[in-house]
């Protein structure tokens, strides 16, 4: 069993982090968990190990199956392989200056501007029409979905970057958020680190997506002046991306759905199961919870019961505005767009062209309404299996 790779950092009173910053597994052990892992680093065998412990102790305790959850969790190696994502091979004096503190305060700048920009001038806010770029509705969801996609990835790249940056190797994964299909950077050794030195890589999607929609809203609103002149249609791809990057920020601001700013407050507030314990609380309050969930809020940590107080009212905050952005967004284009293939697929010749045209809109529009519920079975499945 191989642990010189461990590292071990103490998260709270009694608790310390130890895990694999290369494979991004972590798990949180007592301070005598910590213990075995540095015995097992110098080399000890699980008997010697134990033997140590009980000297310093006074207390038994099983290392052997310590050891074994150690290798179930992939904190521990058989072998001295280790796994290297291709983000992790970016050095790390190429990708620091973008996360230096000039780099955050022309970050910052970008978002006020663009809220101030905003405020001056309401009609660059974006609305559901903003999607339709091109009156052929197919034309306009393809290019529309690609560039969400391309957006998509500057920001998980991001993430990815700032994590070089501070020596974190990443990968990308598609999940879930409630309704929202979504790319995500795994940056699990983040926690090995200190909470301060978290919080870049958390934000550094948010700050390219600030980039973006400044670059999208600086020049309408120079146009909305008068100040220069553009073509219609660079115009209405503008007001797209401008769509794209408001739902996106706002989206991360969604804490119940562990986005970026959830990590964020978690790491500010020392909490480490933040998220299961609100959803549970709340579920306790209109049906009886299973044992293991009612084992989980009884074995809590009390900051995280502390703070699930309040975070309760984000919670639910959130699940409201989910609904409201799925009414008034979601559910008008997509009515548009399925009104306008099932149209076009009753009345063109079939297989006709215009027909085909049809159908793949019809494809299209059920990939981006019920991915979410793709992904939410196979979620299920791989925590059943």
């Amino acid at each position: 069993m191989n642990l010189a790779h461990v590292v071990i950092r103490q998260e709270a009173e009694g608790e310390y982090v130890v895990g694999d910053p290369a494979s991004g597994n972590f798990i949180v052990v007592p301070e005598v968990g910590a213990r075995l892992v540095e015995l097992f680093a110098a080399g000890r065998t699980v008997e010697e190990a134990a033997a140590d412990v009980e000297r310093e102790t006074g207390e038994s305790i099983d290392a052997a199956d310590f050891a074994q959850v150690l290798l179930e969790s992939g904190v521990a190696r058989e072998t001295e392989e280790q796994h290297q994502w291709a983000i992790s091979k970016v050095p790390t004096w190429l990708v620091k200056p973008f996360f230096g503190p000039v780099a955050w305060t022309v970050y910052a700048a970008c978002l006020v501007v663009t809220l101030v920009m905003f405020v001056v001038e309401p009609s660059l806010r974006p609305t559901y029409e903003d999607t339709f770029v091109f009156p052929d509705i197919v034309l306009s969801l393809v290019v529309t979905n690609v560039v969400v996609i391309l957006l998509t990835f500057l920001h998980e790249s991001w993430h990815a970057f700032a994590g070089a940056a501070v020596g974190v190797p990443s990968r990308l994964r598609l999940e879930r958020r409630g309704i929202f299909p979504v790319l995500e950077t795994d940056l699990s050794g983040l926690w090995a680190l200190p909470p301060v030195r978290r919080y870049g890589p958390f934000l550094a999607g948010m700050a390219v997506d600030s980039v973006v929609l400044f670059l999208a809203v600086g020049p309408r609103y120079a146009w909305s002046r008068g100040w220069i002149d553009l073509p219609p249609l660079l115009i209405r791809i503008l007001a797209m991306v401008v769509l794209s990057q408001v739902a996106k920020l706002a989206f991360q601001t969604l804490a119940y759905l562990r986005t970026d700013m959830y990590l964020v407050m978690a790491t500010a507030t020392g909490c480490g199961n933040l998220h299961q314990v609100t959803r549970l609380s709340l579920k306790r309050l209109v049906r009886r919870l299973t044992p293991d969930e009612e084992t989980v809020l009884s074995t809590a940590h009390t900051q995280d019961l502390r703070v699930a107080r309040w975070y309760r009212l984000l919670y639910v905050a959130g699940l409201i505005w989910m609904i409201w952005f799925a009414i008034h967004f979601i559910v008008p284009s997509a009515k548009v767009t399925f009104g306008w293939a099932f149209g076009v697929l009753i009345q063109a010749p079939a297989l006709s062209l215009y027909w085909w045209e049809g159908f793949a809109l019809l494809a299209f529009t059920s990939l981006n309404v019920f991915l979410p519920l793709g992904v939410a079975i196979r979620n299920r499945r791989r925590a059943t299996a």
